[in-house]
């Protein structure tokens, strides 16, 4: 490495004579963003990893990036989502064009499902564009587009419903890849995409780009990102949730149904006309129905037991059928997979499906949940990591120099700073890593207030709803509406909802009515409106000013101990010697927490109340953890002292 920057170096980065400074009107300095800036360059040069936690107001992209480039650093940085990708490419990424004094490459790569695929599209035209008649509009456009573009990424088509049921037959998912088999590889829009992040001295991804790619590693198949000694994990909070969906094994009757239609497509492009071959296809079709047919119709997620899977019931009768149909498809199609890439393809995508469905039958590794998933006509079988820190630890850590993570919120209190719940997830100690708690930026002890009411039923009491609502008419009133309203569940938003209709004069907006970006730029613009939400809306929610005015949280976020993940994990706990209540359901609480009261402060001039409606907080001994790990605002007990904060 290049001289790492001082204090010195770091004061002229962020300092009044920077040219940070000269790019941002009104430029003030602040001393918390150039502390992170130095812990990111002590973690690289000590080549360790850093978990930082910094508050909202932090700045912290700039933060992490500026200093890193300034050194020459090659850095991949991955975010919680596309669309904080992109902002961070399309707004951070040109200021620090500018500030920063020596140039560099910099590349956004999203997954594959984003970028059209020329091998799937060119099969999909050949044979006609078949789509509903409500869908041909839309089909004309992308061929129109498919024609033109440069970069085959789906956010060009500005116009394209998220909905178009096609575009899955036409994109570059990972199951349908050919690799370097596929005629279009040299041309191929993922290829290029990943050929400009290798050159790239900065690329920008996602959690799930990031640990789909990883997990594509792990099997030898297909990586797309390069090497970089250094990786940022911003929104770094969400990565062990992350780790459990990519590296779980997961069969569906909905993968067994989308191998069928390419089997299909692929024999017509060649035409195979193999009678025993097409017979294999509704072999298949009628072993993905009776496969849904084997679990409730409601939907539900549960776990599964050994016994759940013995050949003589019907989820082992429905998985052996399978397994069956997925053996004969692939002797069918043994003599024709040298006939073209995509037939090898569906090959090569029948052989994992037995692997994965044996692995999921045998229930035989004790460090994996077995569970289910129904949802409408969709059934879900998956087998999960109990623990995510073994995958960091064989997987990643040996790939990186140093990793950073960061959040506004990471630490839950307790030893190792108040990190030990996030470093035992990432398969870190607290010997290798950095750690440090930055501090709030805004004065919540002046600008906010928590309220907790005196009298209320605990949330298992038949008469809570009821409660919650008269609660939640009462602070509406007092803020004059301009609430984020956060529920844990959707059954008592709608009683809410419900209980709201007549009784207040604001406008109400409801998640599900809209996108959730369209309600948040009515929520901004239309003047006293309430905001009813789910979990999407405790983070992510970013309305400065005074259209936020309040967060009122119905009950403690604990997720549900009977989530098959959550029991797996907790009798793992147990079975080692810990408290899950201690070590999971608290910490996973607190971060919760501190991610919707998160949506209050946005800015420094901001002000405003939260309002948590579970007298857990203050009748339970656990409450005063979970109160300690919030935003210090002042506590205040009635609807008077909330009216009096509104008029002051």
């Amino acid at each position: 490495m290049e001289n790492p920057p001082s204090a010195l170096h770091i004061q002229a980065l962020f300092g009044l004579s920077s040219r940070l400074a000269t790019e941002i009107g009104a430029y003030e300095p602040r001393a918390i963003q150039s502390r992170m800036a130095q812990l990111v360059v002590e973690a690289v040069v000590a080549e360790r990893s850093l978990v930082v936690e910094a508050p909202t107001g932090t700045g912290k992209t700039l933060a992490y990036l500026l200093p890193l480039l300034a050194i020459g650093q090659a850095v991949i940085v991955s975010t919680a989502t596309k669309a904080l990708q992109e902002q961070l490419f399309d707004k951070d990424i040109p200021l620090l064009r500018r500030v920063v004094a020596r140039p560099f490459t910099a590349s956004s790569l999203k997954g594959r499902s984003n970028y059209l695929c020329r091998y799937r599209f060119d099969t999909f035209r050949h044979q006609g564009m078949n789509v509903p008649p409500q869908e041909r509009q839309w089909s004309a456009m992308v061929a129109d587009w498919a024609d033109q573009t440069e970069l085959g990424d789906r956010e060009e088509l500005d116009a394209l419903p998220e909905t178009v049921s096609f575009w899955k037959e036409i994109s570059a998912g990972g199951d349908h890849c050919l690799g370097r088999r596929c005629g279009h590889y040299d041309q191929c829009f993922l290829t290029k995409a990943r050929d400009r992040a290798k050159k790239s001295d900065l690329v920008v991804v996602n959690h799930h780009l990031f640990f789909a790619d990883l997990a594509l590693r792990d099997g030898g198949f297909g990586e797309l990102l390069p090497d970089h000694g250094v990786v940022v994990f911003d929104e770094a909070h969400k990565i062990p949730d992350v780790i459990t969906q990519f590296f779980g094994w997961n069969i569906s009757n909905h993968q067994l149904r989308e191998l069928v239609a390419d089997c299909r497509r692929e024999s017509q492009e060649v035409g195979a006309d193999d009678p025993a071959l097409l017979l294999a296809f509704p072999d298949l079709e009628l072993a993905a129905q009776a496969l849904r047919e084997a679990f409730p119709e409601d939907n539900r997620r549960e776990g599964m037991i050994p016994q759940d899977l013995e050949r003589d019931g019907p989820i082992g009768k429905a998985l052996m059928q399978m397994e069956s149909a997925l053996h004969h498809l692939l002797r069918m199609l043994e003599p024709h997979q040298v006939r073209s890439a995509g037939l090898a393809a569906c090959g090569r995508r029948a052989r994992e499906m037995l692997d994965t469905s044996g692995w999921i039958r045998s229930m035989d590794d004790p460090a994996r949940v077995y569970w289910y998933e129904t949802r409408d006509r969709g059934i879900f079988l998956t087998a999960s990591p109990l623990e995510t820190g073994p995958t960091m630890k064989e997987l990643f850590y040996p790939r990186v120099k140093t990793a950073i993570f960061t959040s506004a919120t990471l630490a839950t209190g307790g030893p190792a700073g108040g990190f030990a719940f996030l470093l035992d997830q990432l398969g870190l100690t607290a010997s290798e890593v950095i750690t440090e708690q930055l501090p709030l930026v805004f004065d919540y002890r002046q600008r906010a207030i928590l309220y907790l009411p005196e009298q209320m039923p605990e949330p298992d009491d038949p008469l809570y709803p009821a409660a919650v609502v008269e609660e939640t008419v009462a602070l509406l009133e007092a803020a004059s509406g301009r609430t984020l309203c956060l529920f844990t569940s959707q059954r008592m938003l709608e009683f809410v909802r419900q209980g709201l209709m007549g009784r207040i004069r604001f406008p109400l907006l409801v998640q599900g009515e809209r996108s959730k970006g369209a309600l948040l730029e009515t929520f901004r613009v239309q003047n006293a409106s309430v905001l009813l939400g789910l979990s999407s809306f405790w983070e992510g929610v970013d309305v400065p000013g005074d259209a936020l005015s309040m967060v009122i949280i119905d009950r403690l976020p604990f997720v549900s101990p009977v989530d098959p993940l959550i029991a797996a994990r907790g009798r793992w706990l147990e079975l080692n010697g810990r408290n899950p209540f201690r070590e999971m359901f608290i910490p996973r609480a607190i971060l919760s927490l501190k991610q919707g009261v998160g949506r209050l402060l946005r800015r420094s001039t901001d002000r405003g109340g939260m309002a948590i409606l579970d007298i857990r907080l203050t009748r339970k001994r656990y409450g005063r953890q979970l109160l300690e790990a919030l935003p210090p605002a002042r506590i205040v007990r009635d609807h008077a002292s909330v009216q009096r904060f509104f008029m002051e």
